[in-house]
């Protein structure tokens, strides 16, 4: 029988959740979801995306901050979380795998965030 998240006691999850979720810079965490699912979470700081954006595309700050607020259509400047869940009834290699995938990049949850602003910005 294939194991499956909701089967897993607290450590054995926070094993996976480690092993698989790597390479990313942002402050993350993860929690368990009622159903026994997991929700990964990670902050995002604008003015810190603005400034990595800029330096990447040789752009003023001012102007990726434009982008930026526009694209994701931010009020402020204010870190915000995102989150993904995987839920209670996916296998625990199906979760591993799809847990690897969310963190190939330093960016994380972000990474297609920063492709979105690299983009309009590419356009304008």
């Amino acid at each position: 029988m294939t194991e499956r998240l909701d089967q897993l006691l607290a450590d054995k999850a926070m094993v996976l959740v480690q092993e698989n979720f790597t390479d990313v810079a942002a402050e993350w965490w993860w929690e368990r979801r009622m159903g026994g699912g997991i929700a990964v979470c990670q902050e995002l700081h604008p003015e810190a995306v603005a400034r990595e954006v800029a330096s990447r595309t040789g752009r003023d700050v001012n102007e990726v901050e434009h982008v930026l607020e526009e694209e994701l259509g931010l009020d402020d400047a204010e870190p915000v979380v995102l989150t993904f869940e995987i839920p209670g009834n996916t296998t625990v290699a199906e979760a591993a795998d799809v847990l690897a995938k969310r963190s190939g990049t330093p960016e994380g949850l972000a990474a297609s965030l920063y492709r979105r602003i690299e983009e309009a910005l590419s356009k304008g």
